[in-house]
């Protein structure tokens, strides 16, 4: 102690503060040790835990390896093993991708449904799930691969084009086709496999010189067409008439759905009953939705394409005025009672004598018709079968009830008949022609497959000479001896389901998921999906939706609202 020069207290708490330093610093290393052990024994857990599910997994798989093994006089080709290995640069097996992609646009199921139900079959087959991201980054490079690809080059592919549009100012036009010779086999009414997506072109302005732009690269790619099916939008009419100035040969064919529900338009659009009689279903839907008579209600009416679908609603006010001329409104009530109009009706019929016995049953409700009738001839001597239909209609709640919500409709009764021969008149011709196809003789044929204009109605008769003029019209374009299609419906079922698909997200407007109308309509094999996945990356689709698309509106939407929001938090 000698040696050194500070006081003894100074060197005591000198030596006492680096003692606990040093003490603190062994305790901490002891602690990094502590937990640097369990996450070692964790870790040889984990190791073991996995490697044994990867030896279960292999084992399973070498199974269904030799399960699928082809027979010895079965050629080499046949065998599935393509199919149960990865694409390059991919984890999951083709078949894991088909099976995903499948689910996803042909089960109805959303992304994250594809994974859970993918984990539910985790346990019983060597399936790993993907992520739900992953799922929708699998549908978008397969679409776009498709779209991509180059198709036949033909001299006979008839084209149906038509836009959809959803929130904001975008708009979607879509091209499908088919070639001519390959009619025949899907009855003139091809299903989404037989059609090819040749376009999908997106714009904020939809112009004619636009839409015959697209129209003329698509023709570079496949071949001019010798037909092309749209409805008689002016972008698209104005913009098919452009480019028939450079393929004079080009058929510009009316779509027959959309020319039918233009003469209804034409035809109903003025028609004042028509028009009560929607308000009136507007009305009773509102006034009634919440109600006990909601399981009778109009079904709802289209904002969009209203007219090409107005026989849902005859059919309904067919068969709500056939419910009423059955005369069981048990369904709504059941119960009986004498009420004041009903007796006075008694005894009007039958004279104060006979009738006033009854008073004692007025207003006391009776479970069903046997039972009011019991308690009547209890009381009376009134026969209930001498009781005429005035006397039911106003003792019977359910029919009461039923007046109540829908007594509007029985002055329509004649309209009626009317308004649903002209759609049933419709109907055939549409049915007729997406069955048989369009061609010179379209007109006759549909002549003899016809009602007699003495069975129909004179509206109704000329309704249909209106229809079969603009067939024949069409008809006269059509090449002799050819039969080429009569309707673009196709476009508009590949359209509703694509709309199934946006029915799912925050916003529905045109993004991405716009490819996956080539994806879904394409026949996705083992083959093609290993293709697209080693053609397209997921920086090629980015690329594509910069390019067609640009920032989503739910992207622009986070930045304008959400950002703005928390900063006014954090300040």
């Amino acid at each position: 102690m000698n040696a050194f020069k500070s006081p003894v207290a100074r060197l005591a708490n000198l030596v006492q503060r680096s003692r606990d330093a040093w003490k603190a610093k062994a305790l901490e290393r002891q602690q990094r040790l502590r937990a640097a052990q369990v996450k070692i024994r964790d870790l040889e857990h984990s190791r073991a835990h996995w490697k044994a599910r990867a030896l279960k997994a292999e084992g399973a798989r070498t199974g269904a390896d030799e399960a699928l093994m082809p027979a010895d006089d079965e050629p080499a080709d046949a065998r599935p093993r393509l199919a149960l290995s990865p694409p390059v640069g991919h984890h999951y097996s083709v078949l894991v991708m088909q099976l995903t992609l499948r689910m996803y646009l042909h089960a109805g199921r959303g992304s994250r449904g594809v994974a859970r139900v993918l984990n539910l079959f985790g346990a019983m087959l060597p399936v790993a799930a993907p992520a739900h991201t992953t799922v929708l980054n699998w549908v978008y490079r397969c679409g776009l691969a498709i779209l991509n690809r180059q198709p036949e080059w033909r001299t006979d592919w008839i084209y149906i084009a038509d836009h959809t549009i959803a929130l904001g100012s975008s708009k979607c036009l879509v091209i499908v086709g088919i070639p001519a010779n390959t009619l025949p086999q899907t009855g003139y009414s091809p299903r989404h496999d037989a059609m090819q997506v040749l376009a999908v072109e997106i714009t904020a302005h939809s112009t004619g010189p636009w839409v015959a732009a697209v129209l003329g690269r698509v023709a570079q790619r496949t071949g001019p067409p010798v037909q092309i099916v749209a409805d008689h939008g002016s972008d698209l009419c104005s913009g098919i008439a452009l480019f028939q100035q450079h393929a004079p040969a080009c058929v510009y064919t009316y779509d027959i759905s959309h020319r039918i529900a233009t003469l209804l338009k034409a035809e109903l659009g003025r028609d004042a009953r028509w028009e009560a009689l929607r308000a009136h279903c507007r009305t009773t839907w509102s006034s009634f939705q919440q109600t006990d008579l909601a399981f009778l209600l109009p079904p709802r009416q289209r904002i969009k394409a209203r007219f090409m679908n107005l026989d849902v609603h005859v059919r309904w006010a067919q068969r709500l005025l056939a419910y009423h001329d059955r005369g069981d409104f048990s369904a709504i009530r059941a119960q009986y009672v004498l009420n004041w109009p009903a007796w006075e009706h008694l005894r009007a019929r039958f004279g104060t004598t006979r009738a006033h016995p009854v008073r004692a049953i007025v207003g006391i409700r009776y479970p069903d018709q046997a039972a009011f009738c019991q308690a009547l001839q209890t009381h009376s001597d009134l026969a209930c079968d001498a009781l005429d239909d005035r006397v039911w209609h106003l003792t019977d709640t359910g029919y009461g009830r039923f007046l109540d919500g829908f007594a509007w409709l029985l002055p329509y009764r004649d309209d009626l008949v009317d308004y649903a021969q002209m759609m049933v008149q419709a109907k055939l011709i549409q049915s007729h022609l997406t069955s048989k196809g369009l061609h010179q003789g379209a007109p006759e044929q549909l002549q003899a497959a016809l009602p007699p204009p003495s069975t129909l109605t004179p509206r109704t008769a000329i309704f249909t000479q209106k229809i079969l003029a603009q067939v024949e019209v069409e008809a006269a374009k059509i090449p002799t001896g050819s039969i080429w299609l009569a309707s673009s419906d196709i476009i508009e079922s590949v359209f509703g389901k694509y709309k199934c698909f946006t029915a799912r997200g925050p916003l529905k407007e045109l993004g991405k998921l716009v490819l996956a109308i080539p994806a879904f309509i394409a026949d996705l094999t083992a083959p093609l999906i290993r293709e697209a996945m080693e053609s397209v990356r997921t920086i090629d689709v980015e690329h594509w939706v910069k390019t067609h698309i640009g920032a989503s509106m739910l992207a622009r939407r986070r930045h304008a609202l959400i950002d703005s929001m928390l900063d006014t938090e954090t300040a």
